[in-house]
Protein backbone atom coordinates (compact mmCIF):
# COMPACT_ATOMS: atom_id res chain seq x y z
CA UNK A 1 0.00 0.00 0.00
CA UNK A 2 2.25 2.52 0.89
CA UNK A 3 4.64 1.51 -2.27
CA UNK A 4 1.68 2.51 -4.37
CA UNK A 5 0.71 5.35 -2.49
CA UNK A 6 4.89 6.48 -2.62
CA UNK A 7 4.44 6.30 -6.49
CA UNK A 8 1.32 8.11 -7.12
CA UNK A 9 2.14 11.13 -4.57
CA UNK A 10 5.71 11.53 -6.55
CA UNK A 11 3.77 11.03 -9.87
CA UNK A 12 0.93 13.89 -9.34
CA UNK A 13 2.56 16.48 -6.37
CA UNK A 14 6.40 15.17 -5.84
CA UNK A 15 5.10 14.37 -2.33
CA UNK A 16 7.01 12.05 -0.55
CA UNK A 17 5.01 9.73 2.25
CA UNK A 18 5.23 11.24 5.41
CA UNK A 19 4.20 11.12 9.08
CA UNK A 20 2.34 13.59 10.89
CA UNK A 21 3.45 17.08 11.72
CA UNK A 22 3.70 18.69 14.83
CA UNK A 23 -0.26 19.89 15.21
CA UNK A 24 -1.65 16.94 13.63
CA UNK A 25 -2.85 13.48 15.51
CA UNK A 26 -0.91 10.35 15.23
CA UNK A 27 -3.11 7.72 13.40
CA UNK A 28 -1.18 5.06 13.55
CA UNK A 29 -1.60 2.03 11.04
CA UNK A 30 -3.86 5.19 9.51
CA UNK A 31 -1.39 7.94 8.81
CA UNK A 32 -1.47 6.87 5.11
CA UNK A 33 -4.40 8.98 5.18
CA UNK A 34 -2.07 12.34 5.40
CA UNK A 35 -0.72 11.36 2.08
CA UNK A 36 -4.16 10.67 0.54
CA UNK A 37 -5.15 14.35 2.15
CA UNK A 38 -1.72 15.98 0.52
CA UNK A 39 -2.86 14.73 -3.01
CA UNK A 40 -5.87 15.86 -3.28
CA UNK A 41 -5.03 19.15 -1.97
CA UNK A 42 -2.47 19.95 -4.54
CA UNK A 43 -5.10 18.70 -7.15
CA UNK A 44 -8.33 20.06 -6.45
CA UNK A 45 -7.72 23.72 -7.25
CA UNK A 46 -6.08 23.22 -10.29
CA UNK A 47 -9.07 20.95 -11.15
CA UNK A 48 -11.67 23.54 -10.51
CA UNK A 49 -10.14 26.03 -12.42
CA UNK A 50 -10.12 23.12 -15.56
CA UNK A 51 -13.52 22.53 -15.23
CA UNK A 52 -14.66 26.37 -14.39
CA UNK A 53 -12.64 27.20 -17.58
CA UNK A 54 -13.61 24.36 -20.28
CA UNK A 55 -17.64 25.30 -18.94
CA UNK A 56 -17.10 28.75 -19.39
CA UNK A 57 -15.56 28.03 -22.96
CA UNK A 58 -18.33 25.99 -24.15
CA UNK A 59 -20.90 28.37 -22.66
CA UNK A 60 -19.21 30.85 -24.45
CA UNK A 61 -19.34 28.99 -28.05
CA UNK A 62 -23.19 28.05 -27.27
CA UNK A 63 -24.20 31.42 -26.43
CA UNK A 64 -22.80 32.12 -29.53
CA UNK A 65 -24.44 29.53 -31.61
CA UNK A 66 -27.74 30.85 -30.40
CA UNK A 67 -27.06 34.15 -31.37
CA UNK A 68 -26.76 33.11 -34.76
CA UNK A 69 -29.43 30.59 -35.11
CA UNK A 70 -31.09 31.11 -37.82
CA UNK A 71 -35.08 29.08 -36.79
CA UNK A 72 -36.40 29.49 -33.03
CA UNK A 73 -35.77 25.67 -32.71
CA UNK A 74 -32.02 26.26 -32.92
CA UNK A 75 -32.12 29.11 -30.93
CA UNK A 76 -34.05 27.06 -28.12
CA UNK A 77 -31.76 23.97 -28.30
CA UNK A 78 -28.57 25.89 -27.70
CA UNK A 79 -30.27 27.79 -25.00
CA UNK A 80 -31.27 24.46 -22.83
CA UNK A 81 -27.41 23.64 -23.39
CA UNK A 82 -26.06 26.78 -22.03
CA UNK A 83 -28.61 26.01 -18.70
CA UNK A 84 -27.44 22.59 -18.97
CA UNK A 85 -23.68 23.97 -19.23
CA UNK A 86 -23.79 26.45 -16.64
CA UNK A 87 -25.77 23.92 -14.03
CA UNK A 88 -23.09 20.77 -14.57
CA UNK A 89 -20.38 23.61 -13.88
CA UNK A 90 -22.14 25.28 -10.97
CA UNK A 91 -22.41 21.08 -9.56
CA UNK A 92 -18.79 19.81 -10.47
CA UNK A 93 -17.35 23.05 -8.70
CA UNK A 94 -20.00 22.50 -6.06
CA UNK A 95 -19.03 18.62 -5.94
CA UNK A 96 -15.00 19.64 -5.58
CA UNK A 97 -15.83 21.99 -2.82
CA UNK A 98 -17.46 20.09 -0.72
CA UNK A 99 -14.74 17.03 -1.68
CA UNK A 100 -12.47 19.67 0.18
CA UNK A 101 -14.65 19.79 3.58
CA UNK A 102 -14.25 15.92 2.91
CA UNK A 103 -10.62 15.85 2.98
CA UNK A 104 -9.96 18.44 5.60
CA UNK A 105 -12.09 16.94 7.61
CA UNK A 106 -11.12 13.47 7.18
CA UNK A 107 -7.59 12.76 9.84
CA UNK A 108 -10.03 14.11 12.77
CA UNK A 109 -12.95 11.55 11.70
CA UNK A 110 -10.47 8.35 11.74
CA UNK A 111 -8.69 9.80 14.69
CA UNK A 112 -6.31 6.99 16.86
CA UNK A 113 -8.22 3.53 16.67
CA UNK A 114 -7.69 3.52 20.42
CA UNK A 115 -9.67 6.78 20.95
CA UNK A 116 -12.29 5.43 19.03
CA UNK A 117 -12.79 2.68 21.23
CA UNK A 118 -15.23 3.11 24.26
CA UNK A 119 -13.73 2.06 27.58
CA UNK A 120 -15.34 0.61 30.75
CA UNK A 121 -14.30 2.42 33.94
Amino acid sequence: MNLILAKVCSFITNVPLREPTEGEADLGKFNWVYNITDVINAIKWPLIIIIAAAGSIYAIFLGVQMARADSSEKREEAKKRVINVLLGVAIAVGLMLLITVFVNALPSWIGKPEDNVIKNS
